[in-house]
Protein backbone atom coordinates (compact mmCIF):
# COMPACT_ATOMS: atom_id res chain seq x y z
CA UNK A 1 0.00 0.00 0.00
CA UNK A 2 1.47 3.25 -1.04
CA UNK A 3 1.87 6.22 1.49
CA UNK A 4 -0.90 8.31 -0.45
CA UNK A 5 -4.05 9.03 2.24
CA UNK A 6 -7.23 8.78 0.92
CA UNK A 7 -10.76 10.41 1.62
CA UNK A 8 -14.31 9.47 1.23
CA UNK A 9 -16.95 12.55 1.70
CA UNK A 10 -19.77 11.66 3.49
CA UNK A 11 -22.67 13.77 4.76
CA UNK A 12 -19.85 17.04 3.43
CA UNK A 13 -17.05 15.56 5.91
CA UNK A 14 -14.23 14.16 4.65
CA UNK A 15 -12.82 10.46 6.42
CA UNK A 16 -9.64 8.52 5.93
CA UNK A 17 -10.47 5.26 4.51
CA UNK A 18 -7.59 2.73 3.09
CA UNK A 19 -6.61 2.26 -0.18
CA UNK A 20 -8.64 -0.78 -0.16
CA UNK A 21 -11.82 0.48 1.01
CA UNK A 22 -11.24 3.93 -1.16
CA UNK A 23 -11.21 1.77 -4.19
CA UNK A 24 -14.29 -0.16 -3.22
CA UNK A 25 -15.95 2.89 -3.37
CA UNK A 26 -15.07 4.72 -6.43
CA UNK A 27 -15.14 1.47 -8.68
CA UNK A 28 -18.72 1.84 -9.78
CA UNK A 29 -18.30 6.07 -10.47
CA UNK A 30 -15.32 5.13 -12.19
CA UNK A 31 -17.12 2.03 -14.55
CA UNK A 32 -19.84 4.38 -15.46
CA UNK A 33 -17.14 7.30 -16.63
CA UNK A 34 -15.60 4.67 -18.79
CA UNK A 35 -18.95 3.01 -19.96
CA UNK A 36 -19.95 7.00 -21.23
CA UNK A 37 -16.42 7.71 -22.10
CA UNK A 38 -16.98 4.41 -24.21
CA UNK A 39 -20.27 4.91 -25.38
CA UNK A 40 -19.66 8.41 -27.02
CA UNK A 41 -16.98 6.68 -29.47
CA UNK A 42 -18.34 5.83 -32.61
CA UNK A 43 -17.24 2.27 -34.13
CA UNK A 44 -16.54 1.28 -37.32
CA UNK A 45 -18.24 -1.32 -40.02
CA UNK A 46 -16.80 -4.00 -38.20
CA UNK A 47 -18.00 -2.65 -34.36
CA UNK A 48 -14.56 -1.58 -33.38
CA UNK A 49 -13.94 2.05 -31.87
CA UNK A 50 -12.66 4.53 -33.90
CA UNK A 51 -9.20 6.18 -32.86
CA UNK A 52 -9.93 8.87 -34.64
CA UNK A 53 -10.48 12.87 -34.03
CA UNK A 54 -14.51 12.51 -32.51
CA UNK A 55 -14.51 16.44 -33.20
CA UNK A 56 -13.51 15.72 -37.19
CA UNK A 57 -15.93 12.43 -37.25
CA UNK A 58 -18.75 12.22 -39.78
CA UNK A 59 -20.54 9.39 -38.17
CA UNK A 60 -23.45 9.09 -35.85
CA UNK A 61 -22.41 8.56 -32.32
CA UNK A 62 -24.93 7.28 -30.10
CA UNK A 63 -24.76 10.32 -26.83
CA UNK A 64 -23.22 13.29 -29.28
CA UNK A 65 -25.41 16.59 -29.91
CA UNK A 66 -27.65 15.96 -33.04
CA UNK A 67 -27.68 18.64 -35.78
CA UNK A 68 -30.98 19.65 -37.23
CA UNK A 69 -29.20 20.49 -40.56
CA UNK A 70 -27.99 16.99 -40.54
CA UNK A 71 -31.74 15.97 -40.01
CA UNK A 72 -32.60 17.78 -42.83
CA UNK A 73 -29.59 16.33 -44.94
CA UNK A 74 -31.09 12.75 -44.80
CA UNK A 75 -34.74 13.98 -45.71
CA UNK A 76 -36.45 14.42 -42.31
CA UNK A 77 -39.06 16.95 -41.80
CA UNK A 78 -37.60 19.32 -38.87
CA UNK A 79 -41.31 21.36 -37.18
CA UNK A 80 -41.63 24.76 -36.79
CA UNK A 81 -40.61 26.38 -33.90
CA UNK A 82 -42.69 26.38 -30.98
CA UNK A 83 -44.37 29.70 -30.05
CA UNK A 84 -43.52 29.34 -26.26
CA UNK A 85 -46.27 31.87 -25.24
CA UNK A 86 -48.66 30.12 -26.67
CA UNK A 87 -47.53 26.83 -25.21
CA UNK A 88 -47.83 28.60 -21.81
CA UNK A 89 -51.04 29.86 -22.43
CA UNK A 90 -52.50 26.54 -23.54
CA UNK A 91 -51.03 24.80 -20.50
CA UNK A 92 -52.72 27.04 -18.19
CA UNK A 93 -56.09 27.25 -19.69
CA UNK A 94 -55.83 23.18 -19.66
CA UNK A 95 -55.39 23.24 -15.53
CA UNK A 96 -57.95 25.92 -15.34
CA UNK A 97 -60.20 23.66 -17.33
CA UNK A 98 -59.09 20.10 -15.33
CA UNK A 99 -59.91 21.95 -12.24
CA UNK A 100 -63.46 22.92 -13.24
CA UNK A 101 -64.11 19.82 -14.44
CA UNK A 102 -63.12 18.41 -11.28
CA UNK A 103 -65.63 20.29 -9.50
CA UNK A 104 -68.37 18.96 -11.19
CA UNK A 105 -70.72 16.80 -9.64
CA UNK A 106 -69.49 13.09 -10.39
CA UNK A 107 -72.36 12.30 -13.10
CA UNK A 108 -71.55 15.55 -14.65
CA UNK A 109 -67.63 14.45 -14.40
CA UNK A 110 -68.79 11.47 -16.15
CA UNK A 111 -70.75 12.82 -18.87
CA UNK A 112 -68.01 14.89 -20.09
CA UNK A 113 -65.61 12.65 -19.72
CA UNK A 114 -67.31 9.69 -21.78
CA UNK A 115 -67.59 12.95 -24.67
CA UNK A 116 -64.14 14.14 -24.71
CA UNK A 117 -63.34 9.45 -25.44
CA UNK A 118 -66.16 10.21 -28.78
CA UNK A 119 -69.20 8.61 -27.17
CA UNK A 120 -72.69 9.73 -28.38
CA UNK A 121 -75.37 11.32 -27.03
CA UNK A 122 -77.36 7.72 -26.74
CA UNK A 123 -74.40 5.58 -25.75
CA UNK A 124 -73.55 7.80 -22.88
CA UNK A 125 -77.51 7.50 -22.25
CA UNK A 126 -77.35 4.07 -21.97
CA UNK A 127 -74.39 3.99 -19.98
CA UNK A 128 -75.41 6.28 -17.36
CA UNK A 129 -79.18 5.37 -17.02
CA UNK A 130 -80.61 8.74 -18.34
CA UNK A 131 -82.58 9.70 -21.73
CA UNK A 132 -80.73 10.88 -24.34
CA UNK A 133 -82.65 13.93 -24.18
CA UNK A 134 -81.63 14.49 -20.61
CA UNK A 135 -77.73 13.99 -21.81
CA UNK A 136 -78.10 16.54 -24.82
CA UNK A 137 -79.56 19.20 -21.93
CA UNK A 138 -76.75 18.27 -19.45
CA UNK A 139 -74.55 18.81 -21.49
CA UNK A 140 -75.35 21.89 -23.17
CA UNK A 141 -75.67 23.28 -19.87
CA UNK A 142 -72.14 21.81 -18.73
CA UNK A 143 -70.67 23.36 -21.96
CA UNK A 144 -71.58 26.48 -20.73
CA UNK A 145 -71.18 26.32 -17.45
CA UNK A 146 -67.48 25.45 -18.61
CA UNK A 147 -67.17 27.93 -21.33
CA UNK A 148 -68.10 31.16 -18.45
CA UNK A 149 -66.00 29.84 -16.05
CA UNK A 150 -62.85 29.49 -18.61
CA UNK A 151 -63.98 32.61 -20.75
CA UNK A 152 -61.31 34.98 -18.68
CA UNK A 153 -58.84 32.33 -19.49
CA UNK A 154 -59.08 32.09 -23.22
Amino acid sequence: MDNQHRYIEIDGQQIPVSEEVYRAYKRPAWAEHKRKEREIRCRDENGNRCTADCSNCNKQRTGSVLSMDRFTDEGFEVADTIDLTELIADKLLFEELYAALEELAPDNRRIMELFSIGKSEREIATDIGLSQKAINKRKTKLFSQLRERLKDSI
